[in-house]
């Protein structure tokens, strides 16, 4: 067996190739591991904030995958170049996902911070106003679940009188603190809404 793992160990890649579209699976780690360097140098190369290192690789593990099955020496390239384009594409494509992503949580950002400053309550968003789509609810709707927890008491009482249209200086005389103290608070639970639509 030591030989037989040695010897496939010593292949070409496209004897590997060959292997591997026959069906035999142990030939592709072995195969994929000859581009780890490629895998790391890329992965580093372009940030990603929404993928783990670990859900990157499985991504170029995916590419590897689908590269084996479409390579063709006839035209020209070797494999390790094609798959590094491939791969690459399968990046930018990663990344305009994300920006879209990023775009689309600003917008909610944006709109429920504006609806905070008209005093309106998150849940307003619930009957799909402010222009927000059918999955920016519902992913407002989940992240806004755990948010009631991130803040402290005195931000949860700030928060639920403010969503009542109080003023500041109201709130601060209900409280029995001084309105900056108030004004800090109301910054740091809009802040902390922001943390959690953004994760």
């Amino acid at each position: 067996m030591a030989d037989e793992e040695e010897a496939i160990s010593l292949m070409s890649d496209e004897e590997l190739i060959r292997m591997i579209r026959n069906g035999d699976g142990y030939p592709f780690q072995i195969l994929f591991s000859r581009y780890h360097p490629l895998v790391t140098n890329l992965t580093k190369e372009y940030y990603l904030k929404s993928y783990e290192k670990e859900d990157l690789w499985q991504e170029a593990r995916m590419v590897f995958h689908k590269t084996i099955q479409t390579y063709d020496k006839a035209k020209g390239h070797t494999f390790g170049n094609f798959y590094k384009l491939n791969f690459k594409h399968h990046i930018f494509s990663l990344i305009r996902k994300d920006m879209a992503k990023k775009r689309r949580i600003e917008k909610i950002v944006e709109s429920l911070d504006g609806m905070l400053e008209k005093g309106m309550s998150p849940h307003y968003i619930m009957n799909g106003k402010e222009g927000l789509s059918a999955l920016d609810i519902l992913q407002v709707k989940e992240k806004l679940a755990g948010y009631h927890h991130t803040l402290s008491n005195l931000e949860q009482q700030v928060f639920s009188l403010y969503l009542k249209n109080k003023e500041i200086d109201e709130i601060a005389k209900q409280l029995n603190c001084d309105s900056l103290q108030i004004k800090n608070a109301l910054d740091r639970c809009k802040r902390k809404m922001k943390q959690v639509l953004e994760d």
